[in-house]
């Protein structure tokens, strides 16, 4: 077969959880004897082949400038249909469309596949969390225009003086609030997205979700609901640690530096514990809007606390080694996660799991101490040091080769 995987960036390993997942599935598919290519949104006018590895290709697709909110979601250029009446693949299977039109899956001459990672076709912020990061209700002309007020006005002249309030945080998230309070009027390009978003979900021929929450979710906000699709270990499970040791209880927080995710919570919660505890903070930080400088005031936070190690971004292929030293992964997201790749290789390795209640991680693990509030945080995390260095038993998953197989026999043909 002719597979081309969709992914929001290149090289796919670096586009985070979901990056690695199709890097991996890509790969094994190449493995198998399949004809595999990756196509991510590329700059210019041109579309250019920029790799070929393990028997995978990878494909920039042409992607026109983006200058104004409505770029970013309607921008079709033919440069995708071109691309596949000559790559001519048998299957396309989409994972994320930042930086592609919403209509692509649509324009798609061939059997169409679309898992949702998170929530970016439906909502414009991907996560259903507000500007002010607050949980969102779901998408409406209204709460979308409220919530996008700033980009909704964006262009060349906005873009310079929003680069500009930047540089002063305190001065752009003034602006920000005046723009956010205004009265609240729906703007035609949002009512536009929502309803080329629910098109977007309706051209798969197959829509798939990692957890039953979001496939809720979607049922729930009047969406089509995605079928259920067991995501796989990617990485070799960790060596766990003996089930007891002494020592100081360790704890892990190892995802995306952003404002969703909580990493403030968990650093903030340990400065809070009473006994011996350490805490390792690993992941990148990348820009998120309207919080300028949160990975950096992040860092700066962790570096005043003795016990606190500051690892930053690492490579994928070091995880397990990490969570071997670890007892205890904490990720208190905001957002509702939909099935985390931490979680998965979290339970591989033993370590027990304290995680948000909103999303899906119970449904990874039902062992898992699940909290809501910052004092939930704080309470689960000192019952950890309490319990000391106990391991819990490891979690079998899917290995890539089960999960590709499965995609090959139950969807893909």
């Amino acid at each position: 077969m002719r597979i081309v995987q969709v992914l929001h960036g290149w090289p796919a390993p670096k586009m985070g959880g979901t990056g690695l997942y199709v890097d991996a599935l890509a790969r094994e598919l190449a493995a198998q004897g399949h004809v595999v290519a990756i196509a991510a949104p590329g700059p210019g006018t041109e579309t250019s082949r920029v790799s070929i590895e393990a028997g995978v290709e990878t494909w920039q697709i042409a992607t026109p400038t983006m200058r104004r909110w409505r770029d970013t979601w309607d921008q079709s250029n033919g440069a995708w249909s071109k691309w596949m009446g000559e790559w001519s693949p048998d299957v396309a299977h989409f994972h994320h469309l930042s930086g592609f039109p919403l209509s692509m899956v649509a324009e798609s001459s061939c059997r169409t596949i679309l898992t949702l990672h998170d929530y970016a076709v439906p909502c414009a912020r991907g996560q259903l969390v507000t500007a002010d990061l607050t949980p969102c209700e779901g998408p409406s002309p209204i709460r979308c225009s409220t919530c996008l007020g700033p980009a909704l006005k964006s262009g060349p002249l906005a873009a310079a003086v929003g680069r500009i309030l930047k540089r002063t945080p305190s001065i752009y998230k003034a602006a920000r609030r005046h723009i956010e309070r205004a009265p609240a009027r729906p703007h035609p390009d949002v009512a536009d997205r929502i309803r080329t978003a629910e098109l977007a979900l309706e051209a798969a021929d197959v829509l798939l979700s990692p957890s039953a929450d979001l496939a809720r979710r979607f049922a729930g906000l009047g969406l089509r609901a995605p079928e259920l699709t067991r995501l796989p270990l990617l990485n070799r499970p960790a060596a766990p640690s003996p089930k007891t040791s002494s020592g100081p209880v360790r704890f892990l927080f190892a995802s995306s530096i952003i404002p969703t995710k909580g990493p403030d919570r968990v650093i903030e919660a340990f400065s809070k514990l009473k006994g011996s505890a350490t805490l390792t903070v690993a992941g990148h930080a990348p820009p998120f809007d309207g919080h300028p400088g949160f990975g950096e005031a992040t860092k700066r936070l962790a570096d005043t606390l003795p016990g606190v190690e500051w690892l930053g971004a690492i490579p994928s292929a070091e995880v397990p080694a990490i969570m071997s030293n670890h007892d205890v992964l904490v990720l208190p997201s905001i957002w509702p996660e939909n099935s985390p790749l931490v979680v998965r290789e979290a339970t591989a390795a033993g370590m027990r799991v304290i995680a948000s209640k909103v999303g899906g991680v119970s449904e990874l693990d039902p062992e898992a101490t699940l909290v809501e509030s910052s004092e939930d945080l704080l309470q689960a995390m000192q019952s950890a040091v309490v319990q000391g260095r106990q391991r819990r038993p490891t979690v079998e998953w899917p290995t890539v080769q089960a999960h590709t197989e499965t995609l090959l026999t139950d969807v893909y043909r």
